[in-house]
């Protein structure tokens, strides 16, 4: 039994799935369209717009911000983790609704820079009243590291999400992956969700 009291290696069905859940690992193949549905459910249940602080492997940032704007709607602070290694970060800014965008970046590779950049933007955000948290994606980071690596680097993650009384989706292409390591994944967080 993982600690949302399913079973290993199945979800539990969107009906059984806890709203209150803080860390959710959200079992989806690859795509804007599915992952903005699921970050546009995420957010609909708070009364203001929550803070978003997202990790991306490989979407450009400002692409990021602009699709966010445009299809879940303006957060009051948008924070970037850039992990596509491009070095091409820009800096803070004020976007065009008048809430702030900061990007911050490091080498998919090196996981302790990604995890000081991630706990710097939790910081940052802590603050600002509400919180959500994306992880794009399970799948992108573990074509960088193995398992067990990838394993202790999420756990960090799935803490520091807690500790900052966040929600948080962390996307994973099931089908990209044997099932010994969907099944490691899912041990991690409070509840799974599969989208087809």
């Amino acid at each position: 039994m993982s600690r949302s009291g399913t079973q290993q290696g199945v979800g539990p069905r969107e009906d059984e799935r806890e709203r209150s859940s803080k860390a959710e690992l959200v079992l989806t193949p690859p795509g804007p369209e599915r992952r903005t549905t699921a970050k546009r459910q995420a957010v609909a249940g708070y009364v203001e717009h929550p803070t978003v602080v997202e990790f991306t492997y490989d979407t450009d940032p400002a692409t990021l911000h602009e699709r966010w704007r445009a299809e879940v709607g303006a957060p009051p602070c948008h924070m970037v983790v850039d992990a596509s290694g491009t070095g091409e970060v820009p800096g803070p800014r004020v976007a065009a609704d008048g809430g702030s965008f900061a990007v911050e970046g490091a080498h998919p590779q090196d996981l302790t820079g990604l995890c000081m950049k991630w706990q710097d933007a939790l910081e940052e955000a802590n603050g600002r009243g509400n919180l959500f948290v994306a992880f794009d994606s399970v799948t992108a980071l573990l074509q960088y590291v193995d398992l067990g690596v990838a394993y202790r680097f999420l756990h960090t993650l799935v803490t520091g999400v807690h500790r900052a009384g966040a929600r948080a989706q962390f996307y994973l292409d099931p089908k990209a992956h044997d099932e010994r390591t969907v099944s490691t994944v899912q041990g991690l967080f409070d509840a799974v969700r599969r989208i087809s």
